[in-house]
């Protein structure tokens, strides 16, 4: 039986499908994360030639406890999960929901480790020479997701701007706009965020 995007020529990729890799095994599944050779072939087409450093470092893949995110880039690895439920949708909303997340990882390849705002001017230049010069900043998808307590809240000391979250963080977070305002868009102690339990959701544990 063919894969999934063995046919996928038909939506931003020049008329032309892109050849698969010589000897490239297919992806194995790790627990509940498992990347996808044929995904990654087709990132790499189109990263490509507007950032051939960072295509060849690419890796996608599928993300089996994602319910209501459709995808995520993470840059630091240079890794793309997605929603295995896209799949349900179309193949035109899985290879636009690739772009979006490559976007991200383009911008940041682009500007090293200088925080970015995640879909500010950076990121929607790199969505222009993808390709997807109208790309929104979230997609409305028919997930059903799990309703899940945010059990916490980070707070900047500075501004006193709040974001509720279901876990802590594991490494130190700055406000990213007292960062930008007041430090050139790098970490700084000043703004380290508060965490906090959040009183809408009792202890949060």
């Amino acid at each position: 039986m063919k894969s999934f995007f063995s046919q996928m020529s038909f939506f931003l990729s020049g008329g032309s499908a892109l050849p698969k890799r010589k000897g490239k095994a297919p992806g194995k599944r790790r627990g509940h994360r498992y990347r996808d050779a044929d995904l990654e072939e087709l990132a790499r087409g189109f990263v490509g030639s507007i950032a051939p450093e960072l295509s060849e470092k690419i890796s996608v893949g599928w993300n089996s406890r994602m319910r209501t995110t459709a995808g995520v880039a993470i840059a630091v690895r240079c890794e793309i999960w997605l929603n295995p439920a896209l799949k349900t949708i179309s193949e035109k909303e899985v290879t636009q929901t690739l772009l979006h997340e490559l976007a991200h990882l383009v911008a940041q390849h682009r500007h090293g480790r200088r925080r970015l705002s995640p879909h500010g001017v950076e990121w929607r230049q790199a969505c222009r020479d993808l390709g997807i010069p109208d790309e929104k900043r979230t997609h409305q998808l028919p997930f059903e997701g799990r309703r899940m307590r945010r059990g916490y809240l980070l707070r900047c000391p500075a501004c006193g701007e709040s974001h509720d979250r279901v876990r802590p963080p594991r490494r130190q977070v700055a406000c990213l706009a007292c960062c930008r305002r007041h430090h050139g868009g790098r970490y700084h102690e000043s703004f380290r965020l508060e965490i906090l339990k959040n009183p809408l959701n009792g202890s949060g544990s």
